[in-house]
């Protein structure tokens, strides 16, 4: 049950940050990138995945 907790939690600060990057980005350009989603979806997953296999091998036995 706590691990579906953190994995949950995680999920959301993945997407938060992920958020984040993309408005800093923005703001740097300057303009709003017209691929905005595809841009945000490959920062989330790159997160998403990083994030992930962390928490994955923290919880496997050792």
């Amino acid at each position: 049950m706590m691990e579906i907790l953190l994995f949950t939690l995680n999920a959301i600060v993945i997407y938060l940050v992920a958020d984040w990057i993309i408005r800093l980005i923005e703001i740097k350009r300057g303009q709003v990138i017209k691929q905005r989603q595809l841009v945000f979806f490959i920062v989330f997953l790159s997160l998403a995945l990083t994030s992930f296999q962390i928490l994955q091998s923290a919880f496997q036995p050792a």
